[in-house]
């Protein structure tokens, strides 16, 4: 599968670094276009050239939202429940295609896999979570805002158990009140990692915030990139 994406490059010079986010259910990669407004705030970041990329999912009917045609990377079927019927064939088609990103920006672009971050929101946690247990190269840190992930024991048979990335940041944050991807779930989400041999998984809570990232999260973000770039 290969998809259109929203891509920023370097500000006037060659990429040094790149940053890979995947958006959620319903939205589209130019709905986080904003985010290197974000990043760039930081004046350290600044000293960094960095390669931007906001993949956009293809069109699929949502079985939780009575089928109606939405971008979505994988379909679900019960929001919020781990134990329902899951697109398990989806779910890893969209890692392959996150996967096949960071390739490109190693082979055509000349990034250094370590300074690569990958991140999303919802959705696009989910897949880069697993994504990064699933790749064979040692990636700069992981981003997942309102993560989860639905696919638990067909990942236990196909992520690397080399460890290539077990030493690599995770960044996780949730809401504590989110409705659509239960805050407990994303707990569990994060000991499940931890328990796979991710060493360096960060959760962070975030009080009175639902389905959505709020400027403290943002603020801790940046830091989190401050710190691998």
């Amino acid at each position: 599968m290969s998809v259109s994406a929203i891509r920023i490059p370097a500000n006037g010079a060659s990429g040094k670094a790149a940053i890979i986010f995947v958006h959620g259910l319903g939205d589209t990669g130019n709905g986080w276009s904003w985010f290197p407004q974000v990043i760039s705030q930081s004046k350290k970041i600044t000293a960094t050239p960095i390669n931007y990329v906001f993949p956009n999912a293809p069109s699929i009917p949502i079985t939780a939202n009575q089928g109606y045609v939405m971008p979505g990377w994988f379909d679900i079927h019960e929001f919020s429940n781990p134990n329902a019927k899951q697109d398990v064939d989806g779910f890893f088609k969209s890692c392959q295609v996150l996967k096949n990103l960071v390739k490109q920006q190693i082979e055509e672009f000349n990034i250094p896999s370590e300074k690569i971050i990958i991140g999303g929101f919802s959705q696009g946690a989910a897949i880069s979570l697993a994504t990064t247990a699933l790749l064979d190269v040692k990636i700069g840190g992981c981003v997942a805002l309102s993560g989860f992930c639905p696919v638990r024991t067909e990942l236990e048979s196909r992520y690397n158990k080399e460890g290539v990335n077990f030493d690599t940041p995770i960044f996780q944050g949730h809401g504590t009140v989110d409705p659509m991807v239960d805050y407990n779930y994303g707990k569990q989400t994060g000991e499940y990692y931890k328990k796979l041999g991710f060493k360096e998984l960060q959760f962070h809570s975030y009080a009175g915030v639902a389905h959505s990232v709020s400027d403290e999260e943002l603020i801790d973000v940046v830091k989190f990139v401050e710190g691998i770039l």
